[in-house]
């Protein structure tokens, strides 16, 4: 634990305070008084805004969450702290980007406040609309359930690892059916396998690779384990478990996707137009000469490159 996180717990636990409780604006959550620096709860409020709505209980559901989240607005209250002390606040170039900074996050609240202002159409109606026009969009691809034992080829030429994973096939052809994940586990290769037991699930078998795709097609009888088959992580053993055929998806599973992408798409068009009015305003007045004077274009001649490459040296003398 940080030492700043550390002292905000020491805090937490000192003044007895419980996060289900609610407290007031100014109740302090950590601070140090030898340099003016104090994080509120406010503090706290504030920075859940960088958070997505639909997400915030959870940033707050534990302890160390929030306590993480008071680290984050402590640290660069401190390090500010410090840089007015510095003076270097006192920059004009740096009070413009303070106000730069500022205006971004207005802008960003903003057009969430924007976001709920745009009235929405019926989404389901358009989302049976949209499935009806094209029910072959939400065609769900054929599907996989495989496990497998890998033998790879560390410390082991070609010949050797071939040798080995026929070894551990004839265990597996001697154990009972329902013991390949312990085997797996014990015997594979695989990096996941301490974790799956080999077991990978659903899976379209396009993702595979070609060699262990190839293979895995022409397996049909649930069960069945293949002999190894080479790929560039080694050799496999395959268990084929069960098999998905390609499907149109009924609208029921498809629906809230559906919904979510048009309010997106409708929210994006909004947004799009806002922005094109803003540009397009016949009150705006764009100084294109003065625009242009901005300009410093880079010589990329070996000579101008060669005078860039001088100019830091000249500059020490």
């Amino acid at each position: 634990m940080s030492k700043p996180t550390f002292l905000i717990a020491v805090l937490f636990l000192a003044a007895g305070l419980s996060l289900a409780a609610p407290l007031s604006p100014d109740t302090p959550l950590v601070e140090d008084p030898a340099v003016g620096v104090k994080v509120t709860a406010l503090d706290f409020e504030g920075v859940l805004l960088r958070i997505p709505e639909l997400a915030r209980p959870e940033a707050r559901s534990t302890y160390d969450r929030v306590a993480t989240l008071v680290d984050q607005v402590y640290i660069p209250r401190l390090m500010a702290t410090k840089a007015r002390q510095a003076g270097i606040d006192k920059d004009p170039a740096v009070q413009r980007r303070l106000q730069q900074v500022q205006e971004s996050l207005l802008t960003e609240l903003y057009l969430l406040h924007f976001d709920k202002q745009v009235k929405m159409p019926n989404l389901e109606q358009r989302a049976r609309e949209l499935y009806k026009g094209n029910p072959s969009g939400f065609m769900k691809g054929e599907e996989v359930y495989v496990q497998h034992i890998l033998v790879n080829m560390n410390g082991r030429t070609r010949e050797m690892a071939l040798e080995r994973a026929k070894q551990v096939r004839a265990e597996v052809a001697a154990a009972p059916a329902d013991q390949f994940t312990a085997i797996a586990k014990r015997l594979s290769e695989d990096p996941d396998a301490k974790k799956n037991s080999g077991d990978l699930g659903w899976n379209s078998p396009v993702g595979f690779e070609v060699p262990f795709a190839q293979k895995l097609a022409t397996m049909k009888v649930k069960g069945e384990v293949s002999e190894p088959v080479e790929t560039r992580f080694g050799y496999h053993l395959i268990k084929f478990v069960d098999r998905k055929a390609a499907y149109i998806a009924p609208f029921e599973e498809v629906q809230q996707r559906i919904m979510a992408r048009e309010k997106e798409s409708i929210l994006k068009e909004q947004r799009d137009l806002l922005l094109r009015n803003v540009r397009d305003s016949e009150t705006v007045i764009v100084y294109q000469a003065n625009v242009e004077a901005l300009v410093r274009p880079i010589d990329k001649s070996r000579k101008g490159l060669e005078a860039a490459k001088a100019a830091p040296a000249d500059a020490k003398k």
